[in-house]
């Protein structure tokens, strides 16, 4: 017989559903296409600090650890938003993984093609392209941008901040990071069309002719998958679309999506894993994708207009005290205690209904 638990996908969600489920004393199985845990990566490692709700961070996963960020207007307009103390860790997602790993029943290098398991539950942790939601029948992610990220030699670049550049001529529909880790920068950005020559014509202008190493490609949904389950099979992380559309960060809503998974299974009731998503999880969801549609939709003469608000000082200190990369709605709240900003940022009164 199977594990009572079968989760096809050795990501973070997977993984931390294990850890969860073992904690509980479920069992469980992970199999991971993969034959190297965490290879490729497809990420571009910004941990925020709400990271330590979910599990400690092993000093030996962190690369770098910044104070905040850059924000670029497509006139490289800056506001910079940080704090004295550490705002997030960069990590090596590879060893998080190994990390994450430890004590589980991982079977690398594990290609899933059938749904054919013995055990009370199946889940899929696969990614964006989720082999399980597509033999299950769940229905299509309605919405993706297509991410690609190099790395390069880091010279000179101010190791304690990262930098978000916008813009319909620098990445349409997204935008371009550069992350500092310990002696290199990844420099990737996200767009509905052509990344990779979005990107070459960003480093040239940016950094001047480099040389890119480790290039690598991957779907970003901005969209929740629903329904997540459909009886005893439920769909995680990347492959539920629990991925915020203002950053295309999926892990730390894939792992506190896991939890609420893991209790749902628990309880065998995977309606409570829905039940609980929407009401917990789904509103940050919810809000980074309106603020995404409207910074999509901004021309780029709109965009420089809209960082001239950006960086005055009231609204720089409004975004140090509320802002967070993982939860839009605090800044949000932030917003309503200070009722006198939103007539300054037109588009915020739609969105705090």
């Amino acid at each position: 017989m199977d594990s009572q638990v079968t989760i096809v996908g050795g990501g973070p969600a997977g993984l931390h559903l294990s850890r969860k489920l073992k904690e509980k004393g479920i069992d469980s199985t992970v199999y991971e296409s993969s034959p190297d845990l965490g290879r490729p990566v497809q990420c571009s490692g910004v941990f925020s600090n709400n990271f330590a709700e979910l599990l400690e961070m092993p000093k030996k996963v962190i690369l770098n650890q910044v104070k905040g960020a850059k924000l670029y207007s497509p006139s490289k307009k800056i506001v910079e938003i940080s704090k004295r103390e550490k705002q997030a860790d960069i990590v090596d997602r590879g060893e998080y993984d190994r990390h994450l790993a430890k004590g589980l029943d991982v079977r690398e290098g594990e290609h899933v093609n059938s749904l054919d398991f013995d055990s009370e539950y199946i889940v899929g942790a696969d990614g964006a392209h989720s082999t399980v939601a597509r033999l299950a029948g769940f229905s299509p992610l309605e919405k993706h941008v297509v991410g690609v990220q190099v790395e390069i030699d880091n010279d000179s670049y101010d190791k304690d901040f990262v930098e978000l550049h916008l813009g319909q001529k620098v990445a349409p529909g997204f935008f371009a990071w550069i992350i500092p880790t310990d002696k290199n920068l990844r420099v990737g950005l996200g767009t509905t069309e052509n990344p990779k020559e979005y990107l070459d014509r960003f480093i040239e202008e940016r950094f001047g002719k480099v040389e890119q190493r480790e290039c690598l490609a991957g779907f970003i949904p901005v969209r929740v998958r629903k329904p997540m389950w459909k009886g005893n099979i439920a769909l995680v992380g990347d492959a539920a679309g629990q991925v915020k559309a203002t950053t295309g960060g999926g892990i730390y809503m894939g792992m506190k999506s896991s939890e609420i998974l893991a209790d749902a299974i628990e309880e065998k009731d995977l309606n409570i894993y829905e039940k609980r998503f929407t009401t917990e999880i789904y509103p940050d969801l919810k809000k980074a994708v309106a603020i995404n549609k409207v910074l999509s939709s901004m021309t780029d003469e709109e965009m420089d207009k809209f960082w001239d608000t950006l960086g005055k000082e009231s609204m720089v200190k409004l975004m140090q005290e509320y802002g967070d990369m993982d939860k839009p709605t605090l800044l949000l709240k932030g917003f309503l205690k200070n009722p006198g900003l939103i007539t300054q940022v037109p588009f915020i009164r739609g969105l705090l209904k």
